[in-house]
């Protein structure tokens, strides 16, 4: 997460795209801070504070990023010293303020604020964003524990007869599988339509890479924003959404792959799911996980999806020529992804496109490598997954 003490950086990096007019008159919210960041740049603080004034005009488009870099401004500009101090106590008032105890000591040394130390501002100020730090976590740890309990809760109990199922509750459940030598948790999305009675489709998603080697990232609420489960819910899906983590992952970890299965069989004893219509993919490291069950063991699945992916595995040469015939692979990159280049990718297409008739390789020209998390990466999802099941449905 971006710390508020860096935004000085931000806007002194700025001054590298080129001036911006200097006629104030119809100047939108960026031109403004644009105009802001070059002055700032060449060390003009008396200047640039005009352009933050104009541009703070309108308070329901400044931030608390933009409004810091102002105080910065002001703070350097001995005139306006009264104008730094409104800004700075503007600050800790923004709600959504993502600043941790480590930020607050970096703010307190902040070099461009010095000139504001000896006020009596500046000590209310710390006060009231470590007020806000402590607050933030209180509620972020709420979060957790009400995540944890709500997913606990809607876990479905062991069915005590075979292809008995009980009523699902919408939204998500947790549940554990033992492999190896870990607990593997997973999370069962549920959408609105599901009906116990009716068969339904299911996704199985594999997230991207993670930074942790030994903590499965379970106590995270964040992940219910993954685009992957609002697809679902317009697709009436339900989604497996297996957990890994460095030491466990499918990247390097048979055993983790193969308990993707077992998480599969698992849910099926739990949940009515259409065997006709089971589908595995994923994001990034997810992806490529894909591209290995596609290749090497594609049985029990009607399709594969794999978005941000390379097909390269860390646990041997694939066998592309899987992908001649059987279940369709969909797989959709952007061609400025500077993680898995665009141009290595589709070389490794184009060099086995005799032998993979069933690897439906798709591009889009922008969006990086992080292209789902963009403006319009829902609708690329949805697009790619129903073309690919209805792509496997028709085979």
């Amino acid at each position: 997460m971006k710390s508020i003490y860096r935004v000085t950086l931000v806007f002194s990096l700025c001054a590298a795209l080129g001036d911006i007019s200097a006629q104030a008159q119809n100047q939108t919210y960026d031109q403004l801070l644009q105009r802001a960041s070059t002055k700032i740049g060449q060390q003009d603080f008396c200047g640039a504070v005009p352009d933050f004034q104009a541009a703070f005009a309108d308070s329901t488009k400044a931030g608390p990023f933009d409004v810091f870099a102002g105080t910065i401004a002001a703070a350097n500009c001995p005139t306006q010293r009264t104008q730094a101090l409104r800004w700075l106590l503007r600050i800790p008032r923004f709600a959504e303020l993502p600043v941790t105890a480590q930020d607050v000591r970096n703010i307190a040394q902040e070099e461009g604020l010095r000139s504001l130390r000896d006020t009596p501002q500046w000590s209310y100020f710390l006060v009231q964003l470590q007020a806000h730090v402590t607050r933030r976590e209180a509620a972020t740890q709420l979060a957790v524990q009400q995540w944890l309990t709500h997913t606990r809760q809607n876990a479905l109990p062991e069915p005590t007869r075979r292809k008995s199922y009980a009523q699902a509750a919408s939204g998500f459940a947790r549940y554990t599988l033992p492999a190896d030598t870990v607990q593997a948790p997973y999370l069962m999305y549920v959408p609105k339509s599901y009906n116990p009675a009716t068969a339904a489709p299911l996704l199985v998603y594999l997230h991207g890479g993670v930074a942790s080697a030994t903590q499965f990232q379970v106590q995270d609420p964040g992940v219910a924003q993954e685009p992957i489960f609002r697809a679902a819910e317009q697709q009436g899906t339900l989604v497996l959404y297996p957990y890994g983590r460095k030491s466990f992952g499918w990247l390097e970890h048979e055993a983790a792959l193969a308990a993707v299965r077992r998480m599969v069989t698992q849910v099926q004893t739990r949940y009515r799911v259409d065997a006709r219509r089971v589908y595995l993919g994923g994001m990034s490291n997810g992806g490529t996980a894909a591209f290995w069950y596609a290749c090497q063991q594609p049985q029990g699945f009607a399709g594969f999806y794999a978005l941000s992916a390379t097909p390269v595995s860390k646990l041997g040469p694939l066998r592309f020529q899987t992908l001649r015939q059987g279940a369709p692979l969909y797989s959709l990159n952007a061609e400025d992804d500077d993680v898995f280049p665009f141009r290595e990718v589709a070389a490794i297409h184009d060099r086995y496109k005799a032998q993979t008739l069933q690897w439906h390789f798709a591009s889009r020209p922008t969006g990086g490598h992080a292209f789902l998390y963009g403006p319009d990466g829902d609708q690329a999802l949805l697009a790619l997954l129903r073309q690919m099941m209805a792509g496997a449905w028709s085979k």
